[in-house]
């Protein structure tokens, strides 16, 4: 039986996500009440990428820990940059006014915000590093 694929590693895995989504949610709180900016950006939107960035990477390690270096430019290019995008936008948007688009803010909330993060940092480990 190996390591990373045993029973005991997925019971740690899955006590860790139940530990990251409680401190998570904490986290999201948090961001929400502060009431200050920075640098024009709401607290709440940069606790909504940071923690969805932080799932999408504890997620990769539900097939092991990273082993080696494969870069899989398919998948970085057509998964990982597209969704990184959407991720950034309304940071993008901020100091950028020349490419605001106008439906944006209605089809993405705050769900989609998280699986956009989720997403991109999933993407960007699974088409770094091949896992054990």
């Amino acid at each position: 039986m190996k390591n990373s694929k045993g029973y005991f590693y997925y019971f740690v895995w899955m006590l860790g996500a139940l530990v990251l989504m409680y401190y998570g949610k904490q986290f999201t709180d948090m961001m929400n009440h502060k009431t200050q900016t920075f640098y024009q950006m709401e607290y709440s939107l940069i606790g909504q990428i940071v923690y969805g960035l932080a799932f999408g990477l504890y997620l990769s390690f539900l097939n092991g820990f990273p082993n080696r270096r494969k870069f899989h430019r398919p998948l970085f290019t057509f998964v990982f940059v597209p969704s990184f995008l959407l991720l950034i936008y309304p940071i993008i948007t901020i100091y950028v006014k020349q490419i605001y688009i106008v439906g944006y803010f209605e089809i993405v909330r705050d769900p989609q915000l998280f699986f956009f993060g989720m997403l991109s940092a999933l993407s960007l480990m699974k088409s770094t590093f091949t896992t054990r």
